[in-house]
């Protein structure tokens, strides 16, 4: 594995309903193992998401491997993946700024410490 990494933020929504709320951190306790593997097989480094009300914000640390539309294409083609994306689907809904047909959408940087 290479050292060279990157970093993708990401936001997504939740259902306002605290049962529907509890149950998806849960089921993010442990993840699937399949799940698990296959994001580590596509060159996800790291993963975190946080919570604040509904609206979910992810963290991606990638390997120079990650390649966002073969992650989506085996994504896709993986039935572990897929039941997964149902699941979650039930929980989730877009931000207000999402494009139609899409889950998870890149945030926009404005500010970096570095830079200044």
């Amino acid at each position: 594995m290479s050292g060279a990494t990157q970093f993708h933020y990401l936001a997504l929504d939740l259902i306002d309903a605290p049962e529907k709320i509890a149950e998806y951190q849960r089921l993010h306790q442990r993840i699937w193992p399949e799940v698990a593997e296959h994001l580590r097989q596509q060159g996800i480094v790291r993963m975190e998401i946080y919570r604040l009300g509904t609206r979910l914000f992810m963290v991606m640390e990638v390997n120079d491997a990650f390649n966002p539309q073969d992650f989506a294409q085996a994504s896709a083609q993986n039935p572990h993946i897929q039941r997964w994306e149902a699941l979650m689907w039930q929980f989730q809904q877009p931000t207000p700024w999402t494009p139609a047909g899409e889950k998870w959408v890149a945030m926009e940087q404005i500010f970096s410490l570095q830079d200044q």
